[in-house]
């Protein structure tokens, strides 16, 4: 019989996949290119892209290299774009496993052309455009060397263009339409030069939720694939949270007023107290911010976190929720009609969803529901 840990992550597979045909199904006939970085988000890119690949998904994100060989190693078949690390010296690699690389900065361009020459066959590559984030990317003004780059290329082409959003979470920002435009702009002096910028993508997760004019030819849903809107301010309506977190209680004393608990004693009890103790810390990615500013779910009910998070162990008042050794405690995710959410767990570490989910630790085994896990 198989030993379940006692904290785990609980991913739907199944909810996942619902995402994915409700997003695909918004922005069609547009193609759908999942973000599966960061391993998921945290929910495991090997078992969310095997399930989105059966849903008909054929198009992936990664960020570097090792993120896409892991991929094919986990048997994806479909593209694979490779969006934040591209290293030139690694283009054999990427070509042997089928990958994309993106193309960010002008050195790096004339590199991965000179390296596409030694490789058999074509190399496919992504042109990232600055248009406004500031961050990699190929300003306008830096356009036609690159063009003339890859324009005298034997091996290396352009099969895409793509920039990144800024604003997008906020729809009030006049910041996403001036990036339309100026990737519209580049378009034009592509096509002017002769050169087919292939496929044309620039929404993230809140541009496919709230800015149409961004879908262009493909849209690149990450957080919203997995249930949780990138912002308060964009309506996520429809998709379903596919994570929770989940612990067990591990020992529950009832201990007086006046007992001050955790590390240097910052919560001291002002009442006689339930105190359940609970198998999970900031080694797991339940921040030590969360001390006194989230509550848990036991038997349905909220109860709060007392005491300083440690590394390993997070105390909990069980006083009007009751608790018992063994009982399952719920840390991100709902019981009944009570629910912790990632934006509930942001808010309190002053943070955003993606670094909850993504910081969620390795010691966090992940146990898959839903449709069986290929």
């Amino acid at each position: 019989m198989t030993r379940l840990p006692p904290t785990r992550a609980v991913v739907d597979l199944d909810a996942i996949a619902r995402n994915y045909r409700r997003l695909r199904d918004r922005v069609a006939p547009r193609a759908v290119m999942a973000v599966v970085k960061a391993d998921a988000y945290g929910h495991g890119a090997a078992a969310v892209a095997r399930r989105l690949e059966r849903e008909g998904a054929d198009r992936f994100a990664v960020a570097n290299t090792d993120e896409g060989v892991a991929l094919r190693r986990a048997g994806i078949s479909g593209d694979v774009l490779l969006l934040s690390c591209a290293e030139p010296e690694e283009l054999a690699r990427q070509h042997a496993y089928g990958l994309t690389p993106a193309v960010y900065d002008a050195a790096q361009a004339e590199a991965v052309v000179a390296a596409a020459e030694r490789l058999p066959g074509h190399q496919g590559v992504h042109l990232e455009l600055d248009t406004g984030m500031g961050r990699a990317g190929i300003r306008p003004e830096e356009l036609e060397p690159i063009l003339n780059a890859f324009r005298g290329a034997r091996r290396a082409r352009i099969t895409g263009t793509f920039a990144n959003l800024s604003h997008a979470d906020d729809p009030a920002s006049p910041a996403t339409a001036r990036q339309v435009e100026t990737l519209r702009g580049c378009l034009e002096r592509m096509r002017a030069a002769g050169v087919d910028p292939g496929m044309v993508h620039l929404a993230n997760s809140a541009g496919t939720l709230a800015h149409p004019d961004t879908w262009f030819d493909a849209v690149r849903p990450g957080l919203a694939l997995y249930g949780v809107s990138p912002s308060e301010a964009v309506d996520a309506t429809g998709l379903d949270p596919a994570m929770s977190v989940e612990t067990r209680v591990v020992g529950v004393r009832r201990v007086p007023a006046g007992t001050p608990l955790g590390y240097g004693g910052r919560f001291v009890t002002a009442r006689p107290t339930v105190v359940a103790m609970l198998p999970i810390g900031y080694h797991d990615g339940f921040r030590r911010s969360f001390s006194g500013r989230v509550s848990i779910l036991l038997r349905g009910r909220k109860a709060p976190v007392v005491g300083s998070v440690s590394m390993d162990i997070t105390l909990v008042d069980a006083t009007d929720a009751g608790a018992e050794r063994g009982e399952r405690a719920i840390c991100l995710g709902r019981d009944g009609a009570a629910a912790v959410s990632a934006w509930d767990l942001a808010r309190a570490a002053e943070t955003i969803p993606y670094e909850i989910l993504c910081g969620i630790g390795p010691r966090v085994a992940r146990v898959y529901s839903g449709e069986r896990e290929a």
